[in-house]
């Protein structure tokens, strides 16, 4: 996947998690200022994890707090 197909899917994730549409999801703010709490951005991890059949350690959210940075990252790798 590249980087907009991460932050695309990403996007629409957590829109259903905090009841907005994908396109309110701004990619460049980070996750605690999209209103996600740790809990659910552990579930998209997860999930996003198996979408891409790799494993992502959850201190990658350290060094990568916004969809735009992470799916990047993600895309790279």
């Amino acid at each position: 996947m590249t980087s907009d197909d991460i932050s695309n899917w990403i996007r629409t994730r957590i829109a259903k998690d905090i009841d907005k549409d994908a396109s309110e999801v701004d990619p460049e703010v980070t996750f605690d200022q999209l209103g996600i709490d740790s809990l659910a951005l552990l579930g998209v991890l997860g999930d996003l994890a198996a979408k891409l059949g790799i494993e992502i350690e959850t201190s990658v959210l350290f060094d990568h707090p916004t969809i735009a940075s992470l799916s990047v990252h993600l895309a790279s790798d």
